[in-house]
């Protein structure tokens, strides 16, 4: 083994992900975490805070504290950056170390490890930060120094504060390894349990902190029972005959389209949504699996690679172990298209766990015709992600373009001191530049996930604050189109609140506007 290895892989590492953060360059996937990092830095809520909504509070308020320290630096951006780096590197040294591998099939796994971290580079996300993290604990699980457990350990919870969902993910595909492993060594277990109890403890104090404060209390409820409607394909095909008493078909739509009026759909309202999308049929789940058909070059490789190893090894325990194993890959990823839209960056984090079973259940007489045909199989897996990862990175630059010389001027067409609504994901803020979150002097919300959130109180808690004099909405420029979400917002306001109003364009491009939307008076 080269002396000095681990240092070198991190150095290494620092170069990759500064290098293609530079020529790809590095962006958010979504707006979630623009908005989250806002928060952070205090450009939405006025001050840092660690009420980051998807993340823990507890991890908010470190990034918080960094930023009431010094708002010079991203923190939000730099702390994924470095635990992008540190993970990295633990995947990759486990994989240069681990015994009984031939040289190619260290480096197909290594270019494979790689054009997955451009990926995510390319599409920085807290999701799949999360994830990478608790794949590189739950590799650091499987060596035999305690000391590698012990950090394995810490690298776990720490991704579970990040998003708790994607580290129980990865946990879920890791844990089969980490037992088959394992067997009855009983002593490793203990930091096992040590590091669930800590992981599941820290979610609760992170419940009871929101919960304290009746407003964070009202929200965080409103926003995950909103969330598991909006990322539910089932909820999409509820027609005004299926949904629950008094419930308008347009204001559902709307609640769809990310911009519902919280006054009419409110708490238990949603409530009572979600109870009818959990009487969708089972036939009409199934049908849902059409959507799977982006991933079918990924997950026919992945069962190439599997079916390949089955036949390569002479291991019975381990032929066992890789049937059952994928059988339950392929009912969790069943599941999730059943119930849930497989994103990209949820479909990664079961790809890297797999991806790093396979290696560890790599038979170890290498060199066999059998084995080799894995490797190239794998090969195949990695050019398709480089061209993904191509094309990502030409969307990329096409949404900073979009944001750079479409939005920014109608941006800073609204007064300092006025609100700016964003609707559904018409501004694209995600092309933000990572080093530099969202730099405007205009107070923002958006209505989406922000629904009910205790920054915005005074306004978007009801579509009658669209009427006051400091409120403009940033739009699609076809927003006079029948049909579109901004005309079904007047005609609710209307039926709702018998309230005429018109539309005035402040400023518009071929693309945005940014209106406002008047009462008409007698």
């Amino acid at each position: 083994m080269i002396k000095g290895l681990k240092y070198i892989i991190l150095a290494a590492n620092i170069a990759f992900f500064a290098v293609m953060a530079m020529v790809l360059p590095l962006g958010f996937e979504e707006n979630d975490d623009v908005a989250m990092a806002m928060i952070a830095n205090g450009s939405y809520s006025g001050a840092p805070d660690g009420h980051l909504v998807f993340i823990n509070i507890l991890y908010g308020w470190v990034i918080a504290a960094l930023y009431s320290w010094t708002t010079a630096i991203e923190w939000y951006t730099l702390a994924f950056a470095v635990l992008q780096i540190l993970s990295m590197s633990v995947l990759a040294y486990c994989i240069l170390t681990m015994p009984n591998r031939s040289r190619w099939e260290r480096v197909l796994w290594m270019i494979l490890l790689y054009v997955l971290w451009a990926r995510m580079i390319v599409a920085l996300q807290f999701t799949t930060t999360a994830g990478v993290v608790c794949l590189a604990g739950c590799m650091l699980l499987l060596r035999e120094r305690k000391r590698a457990r012990w950090t394995g350990v810490l690298l776990v919870i720490v991704a579970s504060l990040i998003r708790y969902h994607a580290a129980s993910l990865v946990g879920l595909l890791m844990a089969p390894i980490i037992l088959f492993t394992y067997r009855t060594e009983w002593r490793k277990y203990l930091p096992l349990l040590l590091m669930m109890v800590v992981a599941v403890g820290c979610r609760m104090v992170n419940k009871k902190i929101y919960d304290s404060d009746p407003e964070w209390k009202y929200y965080r409820e409103y926003n995950m029972a909103r969330a598991q409607l909006n990322d539910n394909p089932n909820a999409y095909k509820l027609q005004q005959e299926n949904l629950p008493e008094g419930v308008d078909i347009v204001d559902y739509k709307l609640l769809l389209q990310f911009t519902p009026d919280a006054e009419q759909i409110d708490l238990p309202t949603i409530q009572a949504l979600q109870k009818r999308v959990g009487e969708t049929p089972r036939k009409e789940q199934f049908r849902n699996l059409h959507r799977l058909d982006k991933y079918v070059v990924e997950i026919i490789i992945l069962l190439a690679i599997l079916v390949l190893m089955m036949l390569a090894t002479g291991n019975k325990s381990k032929y066992i172990f890789l049937i059952l194993y994928t059988f339950f890959v392929m009912v969790l990823i069943i599941h999730v298209g059943m119930t849930g839209f497989l994103k990209n960056r949820v479909f990664i984090c079961m790809l890297m766990p797999m991806m790093m079973t396979d290696f560890v259940l790599l038979p170890k007489t290498t060199g066999t015709k059998r084995t080799r045909s894995i490797v190239i199989v794998l090969a195949l897996l990695s050019g398709w992600y480089v061209y993904q990862t191509i094309d990502t990175k030409i969307n990329a630059h096409r949404k900073k373009d979009s944001l750079v010389w479409e939005q920014i001027p109608l941006i800073k067409s609204v007064s300092d001191n006025s609100y700016l609504v964003t609707l559904g994901t018409s501004m694209r803020m995600e092309a933000t530049d990572p080093w530099n979150i969202w730099p405007y002097s205009c107070r923002k919300y958006t209505l989406g996930w922000m629904t009910y959130i205790p920054f915005n109180k005074t306004v978007g808690h009801s579509y009658k604050a669209l009427l006051r004099d400091d409120v403009y909405v940033f739009t699609d420029a076809r927003y006079a189109e029948e049909n579109t979400a901004l005309q079904r917002i007047c005609g609710q306001i209307e039926k709702r609140y018998g309230i005429p109003t018109t539309i005035e364009c402040l400023s518009a491009n071929e693309r945005y506007a940014v209106v406002k939307i008047k009462e008409i008076r007698d």
